[in-house]
């Protein structure tokens, strides 16, 4: 399938130079439309959109950060495409990647989601490729032994052949069937930033439709880019997204001694991965004075 049919949202702030990037990667497929939204960027990442007059980009600039989910909706409301990409700003699309997402979905019509194979910038995969949707013992395989078949990451398995159906892909890169997302309302804006995505094929998965891995669509990712600025926030997200989706979709069905406990327990590990952080901060700056 050409991948004519396709708007492309990217949700932009403080990419630096890496916007770009991806938009000249983008020059290389033909799409439909493409809507950028900037969540009250500081830095001069839009700046390079004036040498991108080819690409007729649509602008949505937010004076502040209302969170991922909520840009993307704000760019699913204006889409026109039959399909919607939402592309990281630090993600680059290699050759064909977009047409093979594109036939992956048009092959498989109870499909609404469609995630390519992610790799950074020497080729190796990157976590969350591929995964399974959390739950309680998933989590506690993940957190215990980490690599299980019985845990939530599968990204370190071998590189399979052919279009997959599979739990839940990357949120890097994600190709949706734009009249079944605008059906199941798109991303719940309750996320600020993590989670959104997985909530999103949880509810895709209750409403029977599948997700899709693509390993011959290849699509860089760079990662973290945006958060490098403030890791304890994006670290607070993070958490606060996983207790969303507990909430959400197991809370119901555990005791209340689980559910303390669920909560004790990525509250806990967000108070150690912060403690690292500021420890890293720490640490650095000492080098720096020495």
């Amino acid at each position: 399938m050409e991948p004519k049919n396709v708007t492309v949202i990217i949700v932009n702030y403080n990419s630096g130079h890496w916007l770009e990037r991806c938009l000249i990667a983008i020059r290389k497929s033909s799409i439909e439309q493409l809507i950028v939204i900037d969540n009250g960027s500081t830095d001069q990442s839009l700046a390079c959109l004036q040498g991108m007059d080819n690409l007729n980009i649509e602008l949505i600039k937010n004076s502040n950060n209302p969170g991922y989910a909520v840009a993307c909706n704000q760019g699913l409301e204006k889409t026109r495409g039959e399909f919607t990409l939402f592309l990281n700003p630090d993600c680059e699309l290699l050759e064909k990647a977009l047409e093979s997402l594109c036939t992956a979905l048009e092959d498989n019509q109870h499909a609404i989601l469609a995630g390519p194979w992610v790799i950074n910038r020497h080729g190796k995969v990157q976590r969350a490729t591929v995964r399974k949707l959390p739950n309680f013992n998933s989590s506690m395989y993940e957190f215990l032994r980490p690599r299980s078949e019985k845990g939530i990451e599968l990204s370190s398995q071998v590189k399979p052949t052919g279009v997959q159906t599979v739990q839940a892909v990357s949120g890097a890169c994600l190709l949706a069937r734009t009249d079944l997302l605008r059906d199941l309302g798109g991303f719940d804006p309750g996320y600020r930033l993590h989670c959104e995505d997985l909530d999103l094929m949880q509810r895709a998965a209750l409403a029977g439709h599948s997700v899709l891995l693509v390993p011959d669509a290849l699509v860089i990712h760079q990662q973290g880019i945006s958060s490098r600025g403030r890791p304890v926030w994006v670290e607070w997200q993070k958490h606060r997204g996983m207790l969303r989706y507990y909430k959400k979709f197991e809370a119901e069905d555990d005791n209340r001694f689980k559910q303390i406990f669920v909560w004790i327990s990525v509250l806990g590990h967000f108070a150690v991965k912060s403690a690292y952080i500021w420890y890293q901060k720490l640490a650095s700056k000492a080098r720096v004075n020495d």
